[in-house]
């Protein structure tokens, strides 16, 4: 945890410069603003002077762990080009009866001031660990805030810490807007649950739990590839892939999944895992750590067609792999492809190799 007591430590590894005894200061020169922290005050000195805007003064002093994590987010946003007047602290609300109180640590907006994202800064360890247990519970704070502001595009919880000489972080995202597959789906399934039909705190959190299955996003505000201001999925590669855990309760989730689509033939359900473990396997064995894996919704440029074509050609290519079964697939571009091949006097190769396409599919 980030204390007082090694909070010289962390200044030291975001680079801050001792300019007067017991002061410190950083120069963001790309965002054209510095912060200062002075420990005989004890009190951190944000850019107000630049916009940053601060609703309460008690999230800027040493009182509370919880502060050092705010300073080391907003520096953290600083140097990822997030401009301070884009910037507020502990923003408060209107709050109604259907709401939890409280107030938010950090809001960030867009660059034409609409609301782009609320964090929640959490001390590392056990109370990070227990806001993501009521995260996942009911919706917690940044439910409440979300109801607040309707119009943000992502929430996120958020903690640092110090090991050794480096700053470990975690930061749990959810997109809140609906994926656009899904609100063309609506239009023919009005059971379909959107964030834009949810009107409370609890009806936002069953869209997320029954729709978007609690969906965690990582490293979009702070990843190595991301930019400010332009938060997006990015593309899931073969090193970010993590090793189940006793925690994970994966067996509960396929449980969860296989109800949720009513699947309930035992027999119907486990060939159909193990037909998607194929899939992974196949599509795992032929990537690079750097080599972005086929085996994910593409979140933003899927469609659930292409994406039932990508798990098709690699089931076929696990069942030859593992199985020596030859599978029998038409990629979805078959049509294009065959009737651009095979053109003017070729048009007889390409009505042969349709016809064989037709036998083998009946046979």
């Amino acid at each position: 945890m980030i204390t007082k007591g090694n909070l010289k430590k962390l200044l030291s590894i975001l680079e801050y410069t001792e300019v007067s005894p017991h002061r410190f200061k950083k120069e963001f020169t790309d965002v054209n603003c510095s912060i200062e922290v002075d420990f005989i005050s004890e009190k951190i000195i944000y850019p107000q002077d630049r916009g940053l805007k601060i609703n309460d003064d008690t999230t800027s002093n040493f009182a509370h762990p919880e502060n050092f994590v705010v300073f080391e987010c907003i520096n953290q946003l600083l140097k990822k080009g997030y401009r301070p007047e884009h910037i507020e602290l502990e923003k408060k609300w209107h709050l109604g009866h259907d709401t939890k109180s409280g107030k938010a640590d950090i809001c960030v907006y867009d660059i034409d001031n609409s609301m782009l994202m609320i964090i929640e800064c959490k001390t590392y360890g056990k109370e990070y660990k227990d806001a993501l247990k009521i995260l996942r519970t009911d919706g917690g704070q940044l439910f409440s805030y979300w109801q607040q502001e309707r119009g943000t595009k992502w929430i996120s919880l958020y903690t640092s810490d110090i090991v050794g000489r480096e700053i470990t972080r975690e930061n749990d995202i959810i997109n809140c807007l609906d994926d656009a597959n899904l609100v063309l789906l609506s239009k023919k399934d009005d059971s379909l649950k959107l964030y834009s039909k949810a009107h409370t705190v609890s009806e936002l959190f069953e869209v997320w739990t029954e729709t978007y299955m609690l969906k965690l996003w990582q490293e979009l505000i702070f990843g190595d590839d991301s930019l400010a201001y332009k938060i997006g999925v990015k593309p899931l590669r073969k090193k970010d892939l993590k090793d189940f855990a006793p925690d994970d309760k994966i067996v509960n989730k396929f449980e969860e999944i296989l109800r949720h689509n009513n699947v309930s033939d035992k027999e119907n359900a486990f060939n159909r895992l193990v037909a998607l473990f194929i899939c992974k396997l196949a599509d795992e064995i032929r990537k690079g750590d750097n080599d972005e894996v086929e085996f994910q919704y593409k979140q933003g440029t899927d469609t659930y067609e292409s994406l039932q074509d990508r798990l098709q050609r690699l089931h076929q290519e696990g069942m030859e792999d593992f199985m020596g079964e030859k599978i029998f697939y038409v990629p979805a571009d078959y049509p294009e492809w065959l009737f651009t091949t095979y053109t003017g006097t070729q048009r007889k190769k390409a009505i042969e190799d349709l016809k064989e396409k037709i036998k083998i599919l009946f046979q």
